[in-house]
């Protein structure tokens, strides 16, 4: 059986040093901050990142590119690889899209070699947890086929319920009125979201006040997850390592012996989450069906 070599992108979070610990290739998303652009190489401290955005620094994001694809994959192909790539959500990003294709141009020319590419219908932690999980299935000696086709047929057990500080970020992004939003801000309210089977983000429900909040991601966490599938939850923030401690200890009182781990909402989410977002992954019983009906009252994405 031929070697197989792990690929995600930007979108994917995990604890700081994951992916380069494990031998994943993350094909990058660029973006923009404060007129800066980013490809890379030299990216900004998540501290930087977050501060430029409460300072109002104008962001922008892109989607992974064929070329960046076909440039990372011809190398692993040159070297005997098989290629298993789980990309951002297609729900949310056109990169599943540009990596098939390259995919598909790269295949005519190395006619031996097979490249998966897994819409993880995910993203952040729950895209990384599908990476981690795909890693120890490589480890246990499934083929490339088979750890693709287990990715796929369990990937809406992958859960992200998350909230945002600034309900402004949802209005940018087409999920809340000009007016919602400023309702909303000045009456406290918080929208949980969860991602739907289209990968889509919606919101789950409505509460009052960021306490509240954190009592209502803690309640989801319970209600879905299912130790057995999990060594840990992951436990992410945008810059705000104390509002995710916080979160955590409600979910580890509420499930005793429960591990976390913490990271930082990564670039390309982030700006769109904002600061101050917090937010869960695991992988557990199947997501919600029912929000894929939008909450009356919060607009979705188009």
């Amino acid at each position: 059986m031929k070697k197989i070599a792990i690929t995600t992108d930007m979108a994917a979070d995990m604890p700081q040093g994951f992916f380069s610990s494990n031998g994943v290739t993350v094909l990058p998303m660029p973006f923009s901050l404060g007129g800066k652009d980013y490809f890379d190489g030299a990216l900004p401290s998540p501290s930087e990142f977050y501060g430029a955005l409460r300072a109002g620094a104008a962001v922008s994001t892109s989607q992974t590119s064929a070329y960046a694809a076909i440039h990372a994959f011809e190398g692993l192909l040159k070297e005997g690889y098989d290629i298993l790539h789980i990309s951002f959500s297609s729900g949310m990003s056109g990169s599943y899209d540009n990596v098939c294709g390259a995919a598909k141009e790269l295949l005519v020319k190395y006619r031996d070699g097979n490249i998966r590419v897994v819409d993880s219908l995910s993203g952040c932690g729950g895209q990384g947890l599908m990476v981690k999980n795909a890693l120890e299935m490589r480890e246990r000696g499934m083929s490339l086929d088979a750890i693709a086709d287990k990715l796929e047929a369990d990937r809406m057990n992958y859960h992200h319920f998350f909230i945002v500080e600034d309900l402004n970020t949802l209005y940018r992004g087409g999920r809340l009125s000009k007016l919602e939003a400023a309702v909303g801000t000045m009456l406290g309210i918080k929208p949980l979201l969860e991602l739907n089977h289209y990968g889509k983000i919606m919101p789950l429900l409505k509460v009052m006040g960021k306490k509240k909040a954190l009592s209502a991601i803690t309640e989801q966490v319970v209600k879905f997850f299912k130790p057995e599938l999990n060594d840990y939850i992951i436990v992410e923030h945008g810059d705000d390592l104390a509002g995710a401690q916080a979160l955590a200890d409600k979910i580890t009182a509420a499930l005793p012996g429960v591990k976390t781990e913490f990271c930082n909402v990564g670039y390309l989410v982030g700006a769109h989450a904002g600061p101050g977002a917090l937010a869960v992954f695991f992988v557990g019983a199947e997501r919600p069906r029912f929000i894929n009906v939008p909450i009356p009252g919060l607009k979705t994405a188009k």
